[in-house]
C-alpha cells in the first residue's frame, strides 16, 4: 500500500515563500545595478598600492609570494595568494587585476542583506544592501586591486555568524563558521583583528551581565582557536606593527579625537554634509553605550553591531594615522545595517506619534524624497564619474614616454614609492632604466622597513646627484625627473625632494615640464615630469607637451 503525503501550505507558508522570492529578485537586481555602477570605475587604472599587489603576486612560488609580502607589505598574505593564482590563470592586465575585488564587492551586497535580515528585519537587510550597492566608497573599493572588499565581506560574515551563534541552541556549526571566517580575515587585513578583539570584549561584557544566550565554554574555545590559528603569523604582525606607515605624517595624541571622528564619518554612505551627520551618529553611539552600561537595554544584535563598530573606530584612531581611510572600509557594511535600523526605528516612532493619516503620508513622501535626492542620485552620479580620470598620473606619463621613444634617458622617481606604478606600466609597454629617490635600486619592490631612516640621511641629495653623474658617464643624455605632487606628501619627504629638484635645476638645463593629474577621490597620485639635459651639447628631443 502506497501512502502519498501531501504537504499543505498554510497562509503563513505562502506568505513566507512570497517574501523570500521577492527578496531574491530584489537582491539580484541590486547585484546587477551594482555591477553596472562599478563598470566605469574599472577604467581608472592602477596606482602604487595596486601596482604593489602586482609585484607581490607575480613570484612563481607561493613561498616567494609570502616572503615578498613580509618585506613589501603591511598586510597579511591571504589576498596576495589569491591574486597569485588569479594571475596564473588570467594574466596581469589592468582590468583583470581588479576583477577579484569586483567579485568580492558584489558578494558584499548579498552578505549585507543577510546581516541586516538576521540582526533586524528583511526591510533593514534590503535597504542596507541597497546602500552597499550605491555607496561611493563601496563602488570605489570594488575596483581597487587590494584586500578591502574581501576583508569587508569576511567581516560581514564574521558578525553575521557571531549573532547566529548567540541565538542558536546548537551553536557548533555557527561557531565553526565564525572561527573559519575570522581566521581568514586575520590573514587578509590587520583591521580584522580589531573587529575580532572588539567582539571578544563584547562577549566578556555579555557574560559579565549574565546574558543567558552566551555560554563561556564554546565562545572561549572559538576565540582561542582564532588566536592559535593566527599564532604562526604573530612575529610578522609585530614587525609590521612596529614599522607603521613611515610615509605618513604622524598625528599628535591630542588630535586623536579628530581621527576618531574621521573614522566614524568614513562609514556614513553620503558624499555631502558628512560633517553634520557624524555628530548625531557619534551621539547615538555614546547614548547606546551609556544605556548598555547601565543595563537599560537588552543585549540585542544591534547593540553588538554598535559596540563592535565603536570599538573598532576607537582602536583605529589610536593606532593609525589614516583618519578613517580605506582601512575602515571593513566596517562599513556593519555601519550601513546599523544606520538603516536606526532610521527605520525613528520613522516608526514618529509614525506612532503622528495621529493624522495625512501627516503620515507627507512624512513618508518627505523621507523618500530626501533619500533619493541626498543619497541615491548623488551617489550614483559619483559612482559613474569615477571613470573620468585615472587614479595615477603615471599611466598617462608612461603612455607619452612610449610614444616619444627617447633613447639614452634615465628615469628618477621622487619619492621612490612611485616605483611600483611606474614599474607596472613599464613592464606592460616598454623597458627603461628607472631609479628611486631615496631607494635607488629596484624601487618597484617597495619595502616599508627602515624607510623613514633613508630620508633622514644628511647626504641623501648628494648621493643621488653623484649617481646621476655616474649615469652620465655611462652615456645617458636625458634625465626624466618624475615628482609626486600630492598635497598630502610627508613633509620630510617633500623637503628633500624640493632640495633635490632645486639642485638639478641649478646643475642641468630644464627642457620641459608637464603635469599629469589624477583622480582625487581616495589617494591621488598626481605627478609632474621634469626633463633635464644631463649631457653637455645634447640635442633636445622633439616631445609633445600634451599629457
Amino acid at each position: 500500500m502506497v501512502i502519498f503525503k501531501v504537504k499543505l501550505f498554510s497562509r503563513s507558508n505562502i506568505s513566507e515563500l512570497f517574501w523570500q522570492r521577492r527578496d531574491r529578485y530584489l537582491v539580484t537586481g541590486l547585484i546587477l545595478l551594482g555591477f553596472l555602477l562599478r563598470l566605469p570605475s574599472l577604467r581608472l587604472g592602477l596606482w602604487r598600492d595596486e601596482a604593489s599587489t602586482y609585484f607581490d603576486a607575480i613570484p612563481s612560488q607561493l613561498g616567494e609570494v609570502v616572503k615578498t609580502v613580509i618585506r613589501s607589505e603591511l598586510n597579511p598574505p591571504g589576498f596576495f595568494l589569491i591574486m597569485h593564482q588569479w594571475i596564473q590563470w588570467f594574466g596581469t592586465g589592468e582590468i583583470v587585476l581588479k576583477v577579484p575585488a569586483l567579485l568580492f564587492g558584489l558578494l558584499l551586497i548579498v552578505a549585507t542583506y543577510w546581516l541586516g535580515r538576521v540582526v533586524s528585519s528583511r526591510t533593514t537587510g534590503l535597504i542596507a544592501a541597497a546602500i552597499t550597492t550605491i555607496a561611493p566608497t563601496a563602488v570605489y573599493y570594488s575596483q581597487e586591486a587590494r584586500p578591502y572588499t574581501l576583508a569587508a565581506l569576511l567581516a560581514c560574515l564574521v558578525v553575521l555568524l557571531y549573532c547566529k551563534a548567540i541565538d542558536s541552541v546548537d551553536k557548533r556549526q555557527y561557531l565553526l563558521g565564525f572561527v573559519l571566517c575570522a581566521s581568514l580575515l586575520t590573514y587578509v587585513q590587520y583591521t580584522g583583528l580589531l573587529l575580532i578583539v572588539s567582539l571578544a570584549v563584547v562577549t566578556v561584557y555579555l557574560l559579565w551581565r549574565g546574558e543567558t544566550r552566551v555560554r563561556l565554554t564554546p565562545f572561549a574555545f572559538a576565540f582561542g582557536a582564532i588566536f592559535l590559528l593566527f599564532t604562526p603569523w604573530l612575529p610578522v604582525f609585530f614587525t609590521h606593527l612596529h614599522t607603521g606607515t613611515p610615509w605618513s605624517n604622524t598625528t599628535p595624541w591630542v588630535l586623536r579625537s579628530r581621527l576618531f571622528i574621521d573614522c566614524v564619518a568614513f562609514t556614513i554612505p553620503v558624499m555631502r554634509l558628512r560633517s553634520l551627520i557624524v555628530v548625531p551618529v557619534i551621539l547615538a553611539l555614546g547614548v547606546g553605550a551609556i544605556r548598555l552600561f547601565y543595563h537599560t537595554v537588552r543585549s540585542s544584535h544591534i547593540v553588538i553591531l554598535a559596540a563592535s563598530m565603536g570599538l573598532v573606530a576607537i582602536s583605529e584612531a589610536a593606532l593609525s594615522n589614516n583618519g578613517g581611510g580605506r582601512y575602515m572600509f571593513l566596517i562599513t557594511p556593519i555601519a550601513y545595517v546599523l544606520y538603516t535600523h536606526w532610521t527605520i526605528t525613528l520613522l516608526r516612532y514618529l509614525n506612532r506619534r503622528t495621529y493624522r493619516h495625512r501627516i503620515r503620508s507627507v512624512l513618508r513622501i518627505a523621507v523618500l524624497f530626501l533619500f533619493l535626492c541626498w543619497m541615491v542620485f548623488p551617489n550614483m552620479l559619483q559612482a559613474i564619474s569615477f571613470g573620468d580620470i585615472a587614479k595615477s598620473g603615471v599611466r598617462s606619463l608612461s603612455t607619452n614616454i612610449e610614444k616619444w621613444h627617447v633613447e639614452q634617458a634615465v628615469y628618477l622617481l621622487a619619492p621612490d614609492y612611485l616605483g611600483p606604478t611606474f614599474g607596472y606600466y613599464a613592464a606592460q609597454t616598454h623597458s627603461v632604466p628607472f631609479y628611486g629617490f631615496a631607494r635607488w635600486d629596484h624601487p618597484e619592490l617597495f619595502t616599508p622597513q627602515g624607510y623613514a631612516e633613508l630620508w633622514k640621511s644628511p647626504t641623501l641629495v648628494a648621493n643621488v646627484k653623484k649617481r646621476i653623474q655616474d649615469e652620465v658617464q655611462k652615456g645617458f643624455h636625458w634625465l626624466f625627473f618624475i615628482k609626486d605632487t600630492t598635497p598630502a606628501l610627508n613633509t620630510a619627504f617633500s623637503n628633500q625632494i624640493d632640495h633635490l629638484l632645486s639642485e638639478l635645476q641649478h646643475t642641468y638645463p630644464l627642457e620641459l615640464k608637464i603635469d599629469y593629474p589624477s583622480s582625487d577621490f581616495s589617494d591621488p597620485e598626481a605627478v609632474s615630469l621634469y626633463l633635464f639635459s644631463i649631457k653637455p651639447h645634447g640635442s633636445t628631443p622633439i616631445l609633445s607637451p600634451t599629457p
